[in-house]
């Protein structure tokens, strides 16, 4: 999928996280404080973005794991984690999509997902499937605009899924 969403997100540029760009990155978490204050009960430190890079669901392995930045020219615009065949061979996990917190409302995030779904159904998953905190209204209402529904839910955890047709 990793090829199909290059193809797809051909107004950015997809980089995978290295030493030279890791502090943009953090840049991206640091502007979404509010976020992480929301989701996790604490501001973001360097320590827990690192975490991100390598954190998996049970059962998965790192082949599965698509944990790259997005660019716009030379400026970077967000972050995106994706879990391929996971929970089931034929759908993908959302793990995260951070937009850079200066580009809010400039449907940055839109576009992403939608280049995401065309590169998924072109590699041929049937569904999308991700988590949002029950408490996150602007994270569940961006996802219901973009077709997710909710599949089910645990503990404070939306559980969202998307068929792709």
């Amino acid at each position: 999928m990793r090829n199909e969403l290059k193809n797809n997100l051909i107004d950015f540029e997809i980089l995978a996280v290295t030493n030279q760009n890791f502090n943009q990155i953090f840049e991206v978490y640091e502007t979404n404080q509010d976020f992480f204050m929301l989701t996790n009960g604490r501001k973001t430190t360097i320590e827990s973005s690192i975490n991100d890079i390598n954190a998996l669901p049970p059962n998965c392995n790192i082949e599965q794991k698509i944990y790259v930045s997005v660019w716009e020219k030379d400026t970077i615009v967000g972050v995106l984690d994706l879990i391929e065949q996971y929970p089931e061979k034929s759908c993908f996990w959302i793990g995260l999509l951070l937009v850079h917190g200066n580009l809010h409302g400039k449907k940055i995030g839109s576009r992403i997902v939608h280049a995401i779904i065309t590169a998924a159904k072109a590699a041929g998953y049937k569904s999308a499937q991700l988590g949002v905190i029950e408490n996150n209204i602007n994270g569940i209402n961006f996802w219901y605009k973009h077709g997710f529904e909710i599949f089910k839910q645990s503990e404070n955890t939306i559980v969202m899924r998307r068929q792709i047709i």
